[in-house]
C-alpha cells in the first residue's frame, strides 16, 4: 500500500513540469490599460535623452488627467493609428489596382467607415464600464481602507540604491502583464494572497498555460497558526504561503472552480476553516521565490519579466487616482500616510522612465501594478507609482518575487 502511495506521488511529480519567467514580446501594447497610464504621462514630454541636464525652472509639478481628458488621449493616438494604416492601405489599392481602381477605393473606403465605426463604439463602451466600475469602486472604498492591516513580517532597514542612467528603459512591462482579469478582494483583507496567484498565474500564461488558481487557498496557506483552527488575526504576508506551497510533495494550489473565493468574512474564523475537500486539489505549486530588497531589484526583476509582491502603507491619493501616483500630490491634503491606512499588498507588472520634467520631484521612473480593489481602482484596476512615492511610503521590508511555478 505504502509502496503504491508512494508511486503516486512521484508519477504526480513526473507530470507536473516547471516553468520560469519568459518575455512575450510587446504583447502589453494594445491594453488599454497600459495606453491610459501612458496618456497620464504624455503631458510631461517625451521620454528624456539621459545625458541632458534637467533645470529647475522647468520643472513641471504633476497635475493628473482627468478621465474624459484621458480618453481624448486615447481616442487621438488610436485614430492617428487607423489614419495611417488607412493610407498605408490605399497606397497598396493603388499599388495593385487593374482594371476597375474607382470600384476598389469604394469598397476600401467602406471597410475604413466600418472600421472607425466600430472603433468609436468599442472606446464609448470601455468609458462606460470604467465610469461604472468607478461608481462601485468609490462605494466600496471604506471597506477597502478597513482591510488594510499592519503586514506580519519583520521590519529591517532598507537602502534603496542609486539609479543609473542605463537601468531604467523607457518601458518595460512583464510578458502576460494583462492577460488575467482585475480581481476584487471585496470585504476580506487578503490582498497578499490575491498578488501571489496574480504572480503565479503571469508565469504560466508566459509558458501559454491559462489557469485561475485560488486565492482562498493561498491565503489560507499564508497564515500558518489559522490552518486547522478558526483564529480572529487580520491579513497575511505572502512569504508563508509560498513557502508552505514550496514544500509540498506534490501540488497544492487549486484552482478558482475547485477553490472558490468567499468575497464575505466570517466572524472570528479569518481562513474559514475547515476548507472543502476540493480546496486540496492541487493543479500547481511554487518551486522557487526569493526576496527583492531595493527598489532597483524591483526593476531588475521586472526586465527579467519577473512581477514583485510589493508592499506600502498609504497615502490619500492612492484610494483616488487615474493611473498615476506621485509623491507631489500625495501633500495635497494632509502630507500624511490616511489614518486608516496600514499595510496593503500589489503586484508590479512592469516599470516606465518617467518624462524628464518630472524626474526631480518623482524620481527616474514609475512601477506599473495591478491592484485587487476591481476595475475602478486607477485605470481599469493599474496604475504606475513613481519612485519617490514608493520610497516614502513602501514596507521596510523585503518584497518576494516567484522565480519558478510547477503545473499540471
Amino acid at each position: 500500500m505504502f509502496k503504491s502511495i508512494l508511486l503516486l506521488v512521484t508519477l504526480s511529480q513526473a507530470w507536473a513540469a516547471e516553468y520560469s519567467p519568459q518575455a512575450i514580446e510587446r504583447d502589453y501594447e494594445s491594453a488599454p490599460e497600459y495606453k491610459a497610464i501612458m496618456a497620464q504621462l504624455a503631458p510631461y514630454g517625451d521620454f528624456s535623452d539621459k545625458n541632458m541636464p534637467v533645470k529647475a525652472e522647468d520643472v513641471v509639478k504633476p497635475k493628473p488627467m482627468g478621465r474624459g481628458e484621458q480618453m481624448v488621449e486615447e481616442a487621438k493616438a488610436r485614430n492617428r493609428a487607423i489614419l495611417a494604416q488607412n493610407a498605408k492601405d490605399a497606397k497598396a489599392a493603388a499599388d495593385t489596382t487593374a482594371a476597375n481602381p474607382q470600384d476598389d477605393m469604394q469598397k476600401l473606403r467602406a471597410e475604413n467607415k466600418k472600421t472607425l465605426e466600430s472603433w468609436k463604439k468599442e472606446v464609448s463602451d470601455q468609458q462606460k464600464i470604467w465610469k461604472t466600475q468607478q461608481a462601485i469602486f468609490l462605494g466600496r472604498l471604506k471597506v477597502y481602507k478597513e482591510n488594510t492591516f499592519d503586514i506580519p513580517v519583520k521590519e529591517e532597514k532598507i537602502i534603496e540604491e542609486k539609479v543609473t542612467p542605463n537601468l531604467v528603459p523607457e518601458v518595460h512591462i512583464v510578458g502576460a502583464a494583462f492577460k488575467m482579469p482585475i480581481r476584487d478582494q471585496k470585504d476580506r483583507p487578503t490582498c497578499a494572497a490575491f498578488a501571489g496567484i496574480r504572480a503565479m498565474e503571469i508565469i504560466l500564461a508566459q509558458n501559454k498555460i491559462e489557469k485561475d488558481l485560488s486565492e482562498q487557498y493561498l491565503y489560507w496557506a499564508s497564515k500558518p497558526t489559522c490552518r486547522t483552527s478558526p483564529c480572529t488575526e487580520k491579513g497575511s504576508w505572502i512569504t508563508h504561503g509560498l513557502r508552505y506551497s514550496s514544500s509540498q510533495p506534490r501540488v497544492d494550489v487549486p484552482l478558482e472552480s475547485s477553490c472558490a473565493y468567499q468575497n464575505l468574512p466570517e466572524p472570528a474564523n479569518e481562513t474559514q476553516v475547515p476548507l472543502s475537500t476540493k480546496c486540496h486539489q492541487g493543479i500547481a505549486k511554487v518551486v522557487s521565490f526569493e526576496d527583492v530588497r531595493s527598489l532597483v531589484d524591483v526593476v531588475k526583476s521586472i526586465k527579467k519579466n519577473i512581477p514583485v509582491i510589493i508592499s506600502a502603507k498609504l497615502s490619500e491619493n492612492y484610494y483616488i487616482n487615474n493611473g498615476l501616483v506621485t509623491l507631489e500630490a500625495s501633500s495635497k491634503k494632509t502630507g500624511k500616510i490616511d489614518g486608516h491606512a496600514q499595510g496593503h499588498a500589489f503586484l508590479a507588472v512592469g516599470v516606465i522612465e518617467l518624462p524628464e520634467k518630472l524626474k526631480i520631484l518623482e524620481g527616474a521612473f514609475c512601477l506599473v501594478v495591478a491592484n485587487s480593489w476591481g476595475l475602478g481602482w486607477g485605470t481599469g484596476g493599474y496604475s504606475c507609482l513613481t519612485e519617490n512615492w514608493l520610497t516614502k511610503f513602501r514596507s521596510q521590508a523585503p518584497f518576494v518575487a516567484i522565480t519558478k511555478v510547477t503545473a499540471d
